[in-house]
Formats: C-alpha cells, sequence, structure tokens
C-alpha cells in the first residue's frame, strides 16, 4: 500500500512538473554526442579473464548519441543509440567485449535556470531525469570464438546541462538493467547492464 501511493505521489509530482509553463524561447529539439565510460555487471567472469592476462573485460569505453524532443512543457521523449567495448591483449590472444543499447526514454525537466550568471548572459543550467528501456545487445570474441547475446532492458539516469544560447556542456548517469549476458567455460557471467557516466556536447533549436 505504501509503495502504490509512493508511485502516485512520485507521479502527482511529475506531472505537476511537467504541466509548468515553458519560456518562448526554449528549445524544442536537442542533439546529444557523449563519451564515456560503461561499468558491465560481473560475476566472476571478468576474474576469470584476468587470471590468463586479460583483465578490464567489464570496463568499456564509449559513447552515446541521443535526440530529445519537447513534448510537453517540461516533459521530453529521447530516442538513443551507446555503444561501448573492452579489450584486451596477452601475447597472441585477445579478448574484445561490446556492448549496445537502443533505447527510447521519457525525460523531466526538474530544475531549470536562466541567466546563470547574471548580467544579461544567455547561460542556462538543466537538470533531467530519464527513464525507459529497449533492446541490449551484448558480444565477446577470443580469438574467433565468440559468443552473442540480446534482451530487452531498461534504463533509469540524470542528467546535467549547462548551455550558451543553443550549445551545451552535458554530464550524464545512467543505471542499466538488462537480461542479455554471456557466460565463459568455467562459469564466469557477464551482463549487459551496469553503470554508465558520460560527457559530452549538445545542441538546442
Amino acid at each position: 500500500m505504501i509503495r502504490w501511493l509512493g508511485l502516485a505521489l512520485a507521479g502527482g509530482l511529475a506531472l505537476a512538473a511537467a504541466s509548468q509553463p515553458a519560456r518562448a524561447d526554449e528549445e524544442r529539439l536537442t542533439l546529444t554526442l557523449r563519451g564515456g565510460a560503461y561499468d558491465r555487471n560481473d560475476d566472476g567472469y571478468a576474474d576469470h579473464a584476468a587470471v590468463f592476462g586479460l583483465s578490464g573485460a567489464e570496463i568499456g569505453g564509449g559513447g552515446v548519441i541521443e535526440g530529445g524532443v519537447r513534448v510537453l512543457p517540461r516533459l521530453w521523449l529521447y530516442a538513443s543509440w551507446s555503444g561501448f567495448m573492452s579489450q584486451a591483449a596477452r601475447r597472441l590472444d585477445q579478448l574484445r567485449v561490446t556492448n549496445q543499447a537502443f533505447l527510447v526514454q521519457a525525460g523531466l525537466t526538474v530544475y531549470r535556470r536562466e541567466r546563470l550568471f547574471g548580467g544579461g548572459l544567455p547561460f542556462s543550467i538543466r537538470v533531467d531525469v530519464l527513464a525507459g528501456g529497449g533492446l541490449y545487445t551484448l558480444h565477446d570474441d577470443l580469438d574467433g570464438a565468440s559468443h552473442s547475446a540480446r534482451g530487452p532492458g531498461a534504463r533509469a539516469g540524470s542528467q546535467v546541462t549547462l548551455s550558451w544560447r543553443n550549445f551545451g556542456f552535458i554530464a550524464a548517469y545512467g543505471l542499466h538493467l538488462a537480461r542479455a549476458s554471456i557466460e565463459d567455460r568455467v562459469g564466469g557471467e557477464l551482463r549487459a547492464g551496469g553503470n554508465e557516466v558520460g560527457a559530452g556536447l549538445s545542441v538546442g533549436f
């Protein structure tokens, strides 16, 4: 009962925030390019690989391409693709792990302030929370022997954008939950879910 009351309260607050009026000059479309790191959920897979000198399988580097459209004064709809890769080598052996996600998310602007530094300078700051889901893929390759998995998943996160006119710097965090996973030969498991951190540039129209 308490959980349902909490969800109802959160939904009411979200609707109240979304219904707040927007400024006439606020952006309606955004395009974001972020680079960052992805720490995959690991259950022995990375540790087993490290024993053979192939360390770092659980952490990949890559980026995100994301587009958003404002559908209500404070409510956004986002579509994104992300891809991250880790690579380790020992003598003639090479282990490569890649994961991708194709997501649709709803975003709510919970804070926005214009003229951040006063003096009439066109700087603004915006804080958004996002949640959604989509398709996740995970793939590894060790000297030609490979495994692949795909499945549904979800992401929840937040991002902060500091803008000057139409251009901005964005920092983001995302928690991913996904079913897709791969196993090694001795029972270790690596999952497509994990923690994503990144930063990059955005442009608004």
